[in-house]
C-alpha cells in the first residue's frame, strides 16, 4: 500500500505535476512522495526478484518465460486497453482538453504518445520493465545458482557479514544514479530509461539473492537497525534539501558536487530503507497469519488496479472547496478502500484473474510475482 500512499501524495505534491493535481499544494504532503521515492519501487522490484527465485526453482527457462508473459504481458495489454484510458480521459476533462463522454474519448486514446498525445501505459510501465528483467536476468540467475556463482556469493557473504557490511550493497545504486541520471533524461520508457533500469534491475537481482542466500537474510536480521539509522540520517538531510528549496524543484546540474551529494544520499536511502523495512517485516510480520497470507495473494492485483482508483477519487476531490490536508486524507482513505475492494472482486472471478495475470486462489503466493 506504500505505492498508493505515494501516488495519492503526488496529487498534492508542489514539486511535481501529476496526472491529477490539486490547485493548492502541500509541502508537507509532498514530502511523502519525495522521501518514499528512493525505495518504494526498488522494494517492489526486490520482492519481484524473490518471486522469480521461487519460480525458477521448479521451472525450465521456457516454462518460466511463458509464465512471465501470461503474468505480465497479458495484464499489461489488458490494463492499457481498459485501465489507462479512463485515467487519461479524466485528466483531459479536468484540464479542459476534452469535454465529451468517455465513449467519445476512447477512440482518441490511440492518438499520439502521452503526454502530447493520449496513448500511454501509465503506472503499468512496471510490468513491461519487469518482463524485460525476467528474460534478461535468466543467465545471471542460473549462474548464481551454480557452483561458480555460489563461490561468488560466499565471498560477498563474508564481506557483508561484517558489522554494517550489508550497507556496501548500496554502492551499485549510488554509482548508477550518479553516472546515469544526467545522461538519460527519459523516464519510464523501456528503450531509454537506463538510469531507472540500473536501479531497479539491481534491486531485482538483490531479491533473487535474498531468496537463495541465507547469509543475506541473516545479515538483514542483524543489521537492519543500523541500516535504518543510516537511512534516517539520509532522509533528514534530504528533508533539509527539500525545505530549503534545493531539491527536488531543481535537481543540481549534472556531475556538480551538489548533484553527486544528492544522488549519493538517494542511493543510501534507497538501500537503507529497503534493508530496514525487510528487517522489520521479518521480525514482526513473518507469522502464519491468514490476513497476511491473503494480503500477499492480493499484492499484485492491488498494484495493477490502484492508480485508476486514485485518479477517479482525486478527480472528484480536487474540485471540492475544503482544506488541502482534508482533501489528502479523504483521497487516501477512499483510494485505499476502493483499491482493496476492486482487487478483492478481481481475485474472485476466473476471467478477471486471468486478464490481470493473478494466480489461482489456491496457489501459494511465493510461486508468482511477489
Amino acid at each position: 500500500m506504500s505505492v498508493v500512499l505515494v501516488h495519492v501524495a503526488e496529487v498534492f505534491n508542489p514539486w511535481d505535476e501529476w496526472h491529477i493535481a490539486n490547485a493548492e499544494r502541500s509541502r508537507l504532503v509532498g514530502e511523502i512522495a519525495v522521501l518514499a521515492a528512493p525505495w518504494v519501487m526498488p522494494l517492489v522490484m526486490l520482492l519481484a526478484g524473490v518471486g522469480a527465485a521461487f519460480s525458477l526453482r521448479s521451472r525450465s527457462n521456457r516454462t518460466y518465460i511463458r509464465e512471465r508473459a501470461v503474468r505480465l504481458l497479458l495484464p499489461l495489454a489488458t490494463g492499457v486497453l481498459a485501465l489507462v484510458p479512463p485515467q487519461v480521459y479524466l485528466e483531459r476533462r479536468l484540464r479542459g482538453q476534452f469535454t465529451g463522454s468517455f465513449l467519445e474519448f476512447y477512440p482518441h486514446f490511440f492518438e499520439g504518445i502521452y503526454p502530447r498525445g493520449n496513448f500511454s501505459w501509465h503506472h503499468l510501465w512496471f510490468l513491461a520493465h519487469l518482463f524485460a528483467y525476467s528474460v534478461v536476468a535468466i543467465p545471471l540467475f542460473r549462474y548464481l545458482s551454480g557452483p561458480r556463482g555460489g563461490r561468488l556469493l560466499a565471498l560477498l557473504a563474508r564481506w557483508c557479514g561484517r558489522p554494517g557490511g550489508i550497507l556496501w550493497l548500496a554502492v551499485p545504486l549510488i554509482l548508477e544514479r550518479n553516472l546515469l541520471w544526467g545522461l538519460f533524461p527519459e523516464r519510464h520508457m523501456l528503450a531509454t530509461d537506463w538510469s531507472n533500469h540500473a536501479l531497479l534491475f539491481v534491486a531485482y537481482v538483490y531479491g533473487f539473492v535474498l531468496a537463495n542466500s541465507p547469509w543475506l537474510v541473516d545479515a538483514i536480521d542483524t543489521q537492519w537497525p543500523r541500516a535504518a539509522g543510516v537511512a534516517a540520517i539520509g532522509t533528514a538531510l534530504l528533508t533539509i534539501g527539500t525545505w530549503s528549496g534545493l531539491v527536488p524543484a531543481r535537481i543540481p546540474p549534472p556531475y556538480s558536487f551538489q548533484y553527486l551529494a544528492f544522488w549519493t544520499l538517494y542511493g543510501v536511502c534507497a538501500w537503507g530503507w529497503m534493508v530496514a523495512l525487510l528487517g522489520i517485516a521479518r521480525r514482526w510480520l513473518d507469522r502464519p497469519r491468514p490476513i497476511l497470507a491473503h494480503a500477499r495473494r492480493l499484492g499484485y492485483a492491488l498494484y495493477v488496479v490502484h492508480q485508476p482508483i486514485i485518479i477517479g477519487v482525486a478527480y472528484v476531490v480536487v474540485q471540492w472547496h475544503v482544506p488541502v490536508l482534508l482533501k489528502f486524507v479523504v483521497t487516501l482513505a477512499a483510494s485505499v478502500s476502493g483499491t482493496i475492494v476492486v482487487a478483492e472482486l478481481c481475485a474472485r472471478f476466473s476471467t478477471t484473474r486471468g486478464l490481470l495475470g493473478l494466480s489461482p486462489m489456491h496457489r501459494a503466493p511465493s510461486q508468482g510475482v511477489a
